[in-house]
């Protein structure tokens, strides 16, 4: 069920190209819609459209009683030991618990409409979204089962082609509303629940095809209590860990749409739009990772897990070192290309957490390892610790320095649980840093930025967007390039592996 690999480095060019292949063409598409939706929509109505699916992903997050989160662990566990019926049975107890509470908070959505958006969004033009996104619920929680379990496996080709389409049909639909004119908050919100359906229909038939017919079909489902049991356990506990990022990114939303009102909200979403592209390069492989690590640690293969990290943590670190120094510069420059001059705000916020992006590249790698190895309630612990620290901080500061706080306390968190995270790996999976080839990187990253900020950015003032657009990528292909050249050594290696598998199939 697992493709099997002769080497780590074979595995992760045959897996993470289909995995970076797509997510940069997912990714792009992505923001072509927000640029649209936000050029015809007023600022209230798409503050509404993000406002619902803010809080439809915040319930999502609870509403599978976290079993879900379980396959990652587990499946790859009972692959290795040729268990069918077990993953058969844990698919079950996936898919029972997240239609029942689904079907139940969607009749919520839809029924109780009316008083949510009186009460809560404190707009009647929420009503409609609501009860549209209430079939959304539904079809995300099927989504999130099959694209879950396909990621298990390390079927990395049809769970990105399948999220390819789910976008381009909600692109052709989103521009297919804009050219008839017909455009709106309802139809508008029709595109995300329409073409997720389709979504659902093509992976069912893969998933079936695929995997079912050929390895669970004769397989019966073990009602097993003690097998329950050591899932739900699992589940229970990895529940908050697994949610981090939507627990503590929802929050900081909620309380500034509290705190200070629905336009302020606004424009940390924006900000939260622009720093989610660095994110486009980690978390495609860490969606592969955790499911590798749980194979691994199946096998008592702890060498190779640290081979992993130690291989990552090097090259993630100076990554994102040079995404945080070219967001930094640019960050008002982004704001305006993607969203227009009215957004500019969104830029000064993005200048409070992107130079904190390589502790949020650590502590990632350390959190599929924790989750791997089962030592989920240190996760838990950690997390929980994060939360009730950015909470009051929150309270206390963002009146003071306004949305700024809210961006700035992420940074600060995810400083906080990467020490903290590290430490429980300390012992079994310790890395010494690369200290001179960070120095390198931070000297050439260093001078790179003080000549872009006070001889290239000038260049970008009062130009249109599109030219804004055009010049910024044409430096940042210059840009990655020199930091390409800069690490030409350690691409190397990866040069060998590929030419190595071309031969082997030949």
């Amino acid at each position: 069920m697992i493709e099997e690999h002769g080497s780590l480095a074979e595995k992760f060019i045959k897996k993470g190209f289909w995995l970076y292949l797509f997510s940069f063409i997912i990714w792009p598409i992505w923001y072509i819609i927000k640029i649209i939706i936000s050029g015809e929509l007023t600022v209230s109505e798409v503050w509404i459209l993000y406002w619902v699916i803010s809080l439809i992903t915040l319930v999502s997050a609870y509403n599978d009683l976290w079993l879900t989160d379980s396959l990652n662990f587990f499946v790859p566990k009972f692959i290795t030991e040729k268990r069918y019926d077990k993953v058969k049975s844990i698919l079950t107890y996936a898919f029972i618990a997240q239609m029942t509470t689904g079907i139940s908070i969607a009749l919520f959505f839809f029924f109780g409409s009316e008083y949510i958006a009186n009460n809560y969004f404190e707009s009647q033009s929420a009503i409609d979204v609501l009860k549209i996104f209430a079939f959304f619920f539904l079809g995300i929680n099927i989504f999130q089962i099959m694209s879950t379990f396909f990621m298990v496996v390390q079927n990395t080709f049809y769970n990105k082609i399948i999220e390819l389409l789910r976008m381009l049909f909600i692109l052709f639909f989103v521009v297919w509303v804009f050219f008839l004119d017909i455009w709106n908050l309802a139809n508008y919100s029709y595109a995300w629940v329409f073409w997720l359906y389709i979504w659902i229909i093509i992976a069912a038939s893969i998933f079936t095809k695929k995997y079912y017919n050929v390895y669970l079909k004769n397989e019966k489902i073990l009602w097993d209590k003690t097998l329950f049991k050591q899932i739900f356990k699992y589940a229970l506990t990895i529940f908050i860990s697994m949610q981090a990022s939507v627990i503590l990114s929802q929050m900081d939303m909620q309380m500034i749409i509290y705190i200070l009102g629905t336009e302020s909200a606004w424009y940390y979403t924006t900000y939260l739009s622009i720093i989610n592209i660095p994110f486009m390069l980690i978390w495609p492989i860490f969606a592969l990772l955790y499911p590798m690590f749980s194979q691994m640690h199946s096998r008592w293969e702890t060498e190779k897990i640290k081979i992993i990290k130690s291989i990552f943590q090097k090259n993630f670190l100076v990554l994102s070192l040079s995404f945080s120094i070219l967001f930094f510069v640019f960050a008002k420059n982004l704001a305006y290309m993607f969203f227009g001059e009215r957004f500019l705000p969104s830029g000064d916020i993005l200048k409070y957490a992107i130079l904190f992006l390589a502790f949020n590249f650590l502590l990632q790698m350390n959190s599929s390892i924790l989750a791997s190895i089962w030592k989920v309630k240190q996760r838990l612990k950690i997390v929980f610790i994060a939360i009730v620290f950015n909470f009051f901080t929150n309270i206390i500061f963002i009146n003071t320095i306004w949305v700024s706080w809210a961006a700035l306390a992420t940074g600060m968190w995810w400083i906080l649980i990467w020490i903290l995270w590290e430490y429980y790996l300390w012992k079994d999976y310790k890395i010494i840093f690369d200290y001179r080839y960070l120095f390198k990187n931070i000297i050439v990253l260093s001078s790179i930025w003080t000549i872009t900020y006070f001889y290239i950015l000038p260049f970008f003032e009062d130009i249109s967007r599109l030219n804004t657009l055009i010049f910024f990528c044409l430096f940042s292909i210059l840009y990655f390039l020199i930091f390409a050249i800069l690490n030409k050594s350690d691409f190397v290696y990866l040069v060998h592996e590929v030419k190595k598998l071309k031969k082997q199939k030949n």
